[in-house]
């Protein structure tokens, strides 16, 4: 951006008025009046000398003009500086350009030629339009948008007007000067001599009198739009020394308190001026740089640090060559202060790569910095380290004290994982109660282990928190690179699933074990097809009917995953449904299956066959507390009443955390969803859990009913459960019903729903409907 301090400058500069040695040529003309007087006719003396008067009076309209675009730049820049806001300076940008297009048309009246008319106006409304579109995207806070509107255009024709300006006062001074050298020339009555010369005399006084007014009136402007600015304005030479200071440089570079008695400033002075010495030391060589890469024509600058009285700023300093110019003489500096634009594109970055709550580096950041230690491990032969902790029962602290305790436990949780770290270790929060710590150059595991032991033992101590005493357990994952895996991906998907077995056998920390993962080449391999799967549409649903036992009604149906895989054929869920929880992938994997599951389901209503659709969810579902808002969404997508979609969770899945999976089971309910206990019977759940637990449907084991005509006691652990479930008030399913025996002998226990081969296997929805009819 061109400053703007410098373009008003350049504008309503002295060249652009008529030139003082002007005087002596009608000097000359009066002498050779009073000899030469051979008669001229009187008639065309005074038209020509009142043409002249109307010509000097059209330079000052069109002065005038200069001065009302100065007046228009002004404004731009004390919105664009914040100093005024848009709507405050939309008045006085239409009035002054009320005052511009009147004072060009009165030029013309008075000799300014109607195509240079023309042409003024074509420039000073592209600068007005220009401006108006800096202006606007201003008031709607699109700053990056002004600033390229600023350069690419109101620049561009801010430059263009001024020298169309300039261009239309010089044609009038010389069409001015022409008018009266006929007039000074010219042959005049010896009779009319004396009356001629005076009314010539009193032509040039009046026109003198109307120039100064003009350049004072032009020079105050310029004044005013100078000592307000807060841009730095300089005339340096080569060597740095500066010929000229604007007022904003001596605001900035001298304290307030500075005796200025014995040497006061006059405007302009830059007698006490020493910008290479305010320059940062680092900056000056570059500063110089500039200075003698400056060329007419061009402009050089970049941005340096100024030491001011009071503070440094960073300074975007343009430089720009007007030796030649007689106005200025030298190299025209203009300096922009930055420093507020600067800190905030560091507090941007900033809040890019750090956790908002505890300002701790996040996911993002400290992926960059695994990259970047995996890289120097190479380097120097030792490994990288990486631990996955995962706070216990830390929902059980937002609900009891509330989420504002939880906010603040989290706050320190950082500082006190890094007491018992090393300086070069980082720690970063990954989201919700999650953490990581990057160990940098560890020799093994055991060292690894060490230090995750020492992170639980810092946390062993209770944390205080408004007066609370909170204690906090973690569960940690331990990876190190070379023995675990070689990138960044492997890696963390190890120590999540590390994490996942420490958490689930409440073991504190626990090494990668391959043995305990169950990731075979052909998994992994598996896996990267699993994300792509999802994309490209080759999960689809197999529907398994529920039928009323007593009826012999169709009641519902339960949704199971299918992975039609390119090359492996049908994939089964319990080939797949692990690495999905090991990996990440389960969330989106089960968004996807109720996305599909709830369209079916639409599909179904639109045909006025309402039909319940039960899909399971994995224990990560459970732990995900934006998991109820996913299932809301969905069900709004695709407008189905939430009573038709039955979500089922097995016994080992909310044991895991059983405080946690209930929240989320209630907020679920809270929906009007119906959950499911899938898999009862198994011997995770006690009664009095049950009983606390929005449960809607128990689904026996299957493993009972299969067995019931072969061992007399899992028959009557079938009969028990049924009774168990109604007096509940919960319905009863009987999965694996694969007998006209077993399904007799469930109607005689009054279980409600079966649901097995006997009747269907999972079927494609096409097959499904054919069953239903």
């Amino acid at each position: 951006m061109r400053p703007r301090a410098i373009r008003s400058a350049r504008v309503i500069s002295h060249d652009a008025l008529p030139g003082k040695g002007r005087a002596g040529a009608v000097k000359l003309a009066v002498v050779l009046l009073v000899i030469v007087a051979l008669g001229t006719p009187m008639l065309i003396t005074l038209i020509l000398k009142h043409a002249g008067e109307r010509g000097v009076q059209a330079q000052v309209d069109l002065q005038a003009v200069i001065t009302e675009v100065a007046i228009q730049d002004g404004l731009e820049w004390r919105v664009i500086s914040g100093r005024l806001g848009p709507k405050e300076v939309r008045a006085e940008l239409v009035a002054s350009r009320q005052r511009s297009d009147a004072l060009l048309q009165d030029a013309e009246s008075k000799g300014l030629p109607s195509e240079t008319t023309n042409h003024l106006a074509t420039l000073t409304n592209a600068y007005s339009r220009a401006v108006d579109e800096e202006v606007r995207l201003l008031s709607l806070g699109q700053i990056k948008a002004a600033v390229e509107v600023d350069e690419s255009r109101v620049d561009p024709a801010f430059v263009q007007a001024a020298k169309g300006l300039k261009q239309g006062m010089r044609e009038l001074s010389a069409k001015g000067a022409k008018a009266q050298s006929y007039s000074d020339y010219g042959v005049l009555l010896t009779v009319l001599l004396s009356l001629i010369t005076v009314s010539v005399l009193q032509s040039q006084r009046k026109r003198t009198q109307v120039r100064d007014e003009a350049q004072r009136q032009g020079e105050a402007h310029y004044r005013t739009l100078i000592d307000q600015a807060t841009d730095l304005v300089l005339v340096l030479d080569r060597s740095g020394r500066a010929t000229y200071a604007s007022p904003s440089v001596h605001r900035m570079l001298e304290p307030p308190d500075r005796d200025r008695s014995s040497a006061p400033h006059t405007p302009g002075d830059a007698a006490v001026v020493d910008l290479v010495t305010a320059l940062d030391p680092g900056d000056r060589e570059r500063f110089f740089t500039v200075l003698q890469a400056a060329a007419p024509g061009s402009t050089t600058g970049g941005e340096f640090r100024v030491n001011g009285w009071n503070s440094t700023a960073i300074c975007e300093i343009s430089v720009q060559d007007l030796s030649e110019d007689p106005s200025v003489g030298g190299l025209i500096l203009t300096a922009h202060d930055v420093t507020e634009r600067h800190a905030l594109q560091q507090e941007m970055a900033h809040l890019a790569l750090h956790d908002a709550l505890t300002g701790l580096p996040n996911r993002a950041l400290l992926a960059d910095r695994f990259e970047q230690a995996l890289r120097s491990s190479k380097r120097s032969g030792l490994s990288v380290g990486l631990l996955l902790l995962d706070l216990d029962r830390f929902k059980d602290i937002n609900d009891t004290f509330g989420h504002h305790y939880g906010d603040e436990l989290l706050r320190q949780i950082g500082p006190r994982l890094a007491g018992a770290l090393r300086g070069v270790d980082t720690v970063a929060r990954l989201g919700g109660d999650e953490f990581a710590v990057l160990l940098h150059d560890v020799h093994n595991v055991d060292e690894a282990t060490k230090l995750a032991n020492s992170l639980l033992t810092a946390l062993s101590t209770p944390f205080h928190v408004e007066g609370v005493d909170l204690d906090v357990e973690a569960s940690i994952g331990i990876v190190i690179s070379g023995e675990h895996g070689q990138d960044a991906v492997t890696l963390t998907q190890h120590a999540d699933i590390a994490m996942y077995v420490a958490k689930g056998q409440h073991l504190g920390a626990v090494a990668y074990d391959p043995s305990v993962d169950g990731h075979s080449a052909t998994k992994l391999a598996m896996a990267g097809d699993l994300r792509r799967a999802l994309d490209r549409g080759e999960l689809v649903l197999y529907y398994q009917p529920k039928v009323n036992i007593s009826t012999g009604d169709l009641v519902g149906a339960e949704a199971l995953v299918r992975w039609e895989h390119p090359e492996h054929g049908l994939v089964f869920p319990d080939d797949f449904i692990p690495l999905a929880e090991r990996t990440g992938l389960i969330h989106p994997l089960t968004r996807h299956v109720l996305d599909i599951a709830l369209a079916q389901a639409r599909v179904w209503l639109d045909d006025g066959r309402p039909l319940p659709i039960a899909v399971n969810l994995s224990v990560r579902n459970l732990h995900d507390e934006g998991f109820a808002d996913v299932v809301a969404g969905l069900l709004a997508k695709h407008d189905v009443p939430a009573h038709l979609l039955e979500l089922e969770v097995t016994e080992s899945a909310i044991m895991i955390d059983p405080e946690r999976a209930t929240q989320i089971m209630r907020s679920l309910s809270a929906l009007g969803i119906r959950i499911a206990l899938d898999d009862f019977g198994a011997g995770y759940t006690s009664l009095s859990q049950l009983t606390n637990m929005p449960i809607d449907e128990i689904k026996i084991d299957r493993q009972f009913v299969m067995t019931m005509a072969q061992d007399p006691s899992n028959a009557l652990i079938v009969s028990s459960l049924v009774d168990l479930g109604h007096n509940l008030g919960m319905t009863l399913v009987a999965e694996g019903v694969e007998t006209d025996q077993a399904l007799t002998a469930l109607d005689g226990f009054g279980c409600d729903i079966a649901q097995g081969y006997h009747l269907s296997r999972p079927i494609p929805v096409a097959a499904f409907d054919l069953w239903a009819q």
